[in-house]
């Protein structure tokens, strides 16, 4: 029963919704009540299997600091210099922001729920006896993250496109994942996805950008991965050292 809601809620997320296309601003309306209104549902369903806890408030302040290298990585995915330099500009209206704003906020509600605060931790269950299960659950619950992006090519987007966007989103994935594990902040990991999502399609979906990957922004986004990546491989370490401690 629990994996057919995961499944359906999947089928929602990727399939039906983008399928619900009407003009702009009411299909982010429509999206946007329909994914909160998906991930309210999932949270009283998993509050009935005694899951309540994966959704409490732990320590905001604490896990928001440690939370910001990856939302520098989130604001470093809006176009900066290009758009300080002419060549992203905004064309729609600034009430369309605030739509999209809304609707990136409700994709990070939903899918945090379901990747991380559901799929992570029946995982993490599954592979719990495991010497490197931890790890494992991360790397799993990612790569199906990034592979439920692929159904973007039953709605026409290129393979390249396709392929590459699974592929970040694993990156990502495993990202908010350590983060999660590190805080176990569900909300505040809703809001990194979120930012990620807003400051990296906005323009391209409300405005125009030409030339987004100057030799200044890819250097930035290089350091800045490397950094973040070597800082999330820090704290998955330590929750691993903190998960033994308790054991023992």
């Amino acid at each position: 029963m629990f994996i057919g809601i995961i499944l359906s809620m999947i089928l929602f997320q990727y399939v039906i919704s983008p399928m619900m296309g009407q003009n702009k601003d009411a299909d982010m309306m429509t999206q946007t009540v329909l994914r909160v209104l998906a991930g309210f549902a999932f949270i009283i369903i998993l509050t009935g299997f005694g899951y309540q806890g994966i959704f409490r408030f732990k320590e905001p302040l604490k896990a928001l600091l440690m939370m910001i290298p990856a939302l520098i990585i989130s604001i470093n995915n809006f176009p900066i210099i290009a758009f300080f330099d002419g060549r992203a500009q905004l064309i729609d209206p600034g009430y369309r922001v605030f739509l999209f704003l809304m609707e990136s906020l409700s994709v990070g509600f939903f899918e945090e729920i379901l990747f991380r605060g559901v799929i992570l931790i029946l995982l993490l269950q599954r592979y719990s006896q495991q010497k490197h299960g931890l790890l494992i659950s991360v790397i799993l619950s990612s790569v199906l993250f990034g592979m439920v992006h692929l159904i973007n090519l039953w709605s026409g987007a290129s393979l390249f496109d396709t392929l590459l966007q699974a592929g970040y989103s694993t990156l990502m994935g495993m990202l908010w994942a350590v983060m999660y594990l590190r805080t176990q902040n569900l909300w505040l990991t809703m809001i990194l996805h979120a930012t990620y999502n807003f400051f990296g399609q906005v323009m391209f979906y409300l405005g125009t950008v030409n030339g987004r990957y100057d030799t200044y922004t890819i250097g930035i986004t290089v350091i800045l991965g490397c950094f973040v990546a070597l800082y999330a491989i820090f704290c998955l370490k330590e929750t691993i050292r903190i998960q033994s401690a308790s054991i023992r």
